[in-house]
């Protein structure tokens, strides 16, 4: 199998990264006929992994990030012989408690102190921020008992760390908003504005801040093009997911089905 002829469907420099990761792990699996893993891909990485796995028809995939409905994956591939399952995916989960006056933190401190102990962002799942100081992180094992033993601080609060079952995860409901709007174009800053309902003098210097993703990748273009399908998210607000493109209004402006998840 050719590996450059693949990657050069891929014209970004993060797609290609991906997908040589992709399918390194793949022509491993192939040729040892050994299961092999990734790392946590985020949605639009596991989108240009399924597009790298259709060329393997030996080998079968499972994605899973610890409970259904998770954002941040890893992927197991397999020989298509074998029978695998979830549980053959290996994950560790984790369950951080601050003090109780810490109010307000938010998915981006937990985050932020789990990379400034030097992990990488691929080694961290799905963090589930919940009522009452917790927080429950899905990682990947050879990380959990690093961090059991250094994490100890969320800002300026003082945290403490246990490890959990998967049964013992409480993911909240999903929230979603349908919202019907028109749009000039299909910039980035315009999608932006309707879908998160903040002008675009506001848009615009927190895509230039690097605020807003475009399917789960920095941005910095305001007229960035977006097509039915993406998902744009804004640090804090939540993600946009343009769930349709429903043609030209009478007075010719696109028509518009957003889904917004919060």
């Amino acid at each position: 199998m050719d590996k450059e002829k693949i990657l050069e469907r891929f014209t970004q420099e993060s797609e290609r990264q991906t997908a040589s990761i992709v399918l390194d792990r793949a022509l491993k699996a192939d040729k040892t006929g050994e299961s092999q893993i990734t790392d946590f891909f985020d949605p639009y990485q596991q989108r240009i992994a399924d597009n790298v796995l259709h060329f393997f028809k030996g080998l079968k995939q499972i994605s899973w990030g610890g409970y259904d409905g998770a954002e941040r994956a890893r992927i197991l591939l397999f020989p298509a012989v074998w029978q695998s399952s979830l549980t053959d995916v290996p994950l560790s989960f984790l369950q951080a408690q601050v003090s109780k006056q810490a109010q307000g933190l938010t998915h981006r401190d937990y985050l932020g102190s789990l990379l400034g102990l030097g992990l990488r962002r691929e080694k961290v799942g799905d963090i589930l921020v919940l009522p009452e100081g917790k927080a429950q992180v899905v990682v990947c094992p050879e990380i959990a008992g690093f961090i059991l033993t250094n994490w100890r601080e969320v800002g300026r609060y003082r945290v403490s760390v246990e490890e959990i079952s998967a049964a013992e995860l409480t993911p909240p409901p999903a929230r979603v908003r349908e919202i019907k709007t028109t749009v000039a174009s299909l910039r980035l800053d315009a999608v932006a504005s309707s879908g998160f309902g903040l002008s675009r003098s506001k848009l615009t210097p927190a895509i230039k801040a690097g605020h807003v993703k475009l399917n789960w990748q920095t941005v910095k273009s305001a007229a960035a093009a977006v097509k039915e399908g993406d998902i744009i998210s804004v640090a804090g607000r939540g993600r946009v997911e343009v769930a349709e493109v429903r043609g030209f209004s009478k007075k010719g402006r696109i028509q518009l089905l957003l889904k917004k998840y919060t």
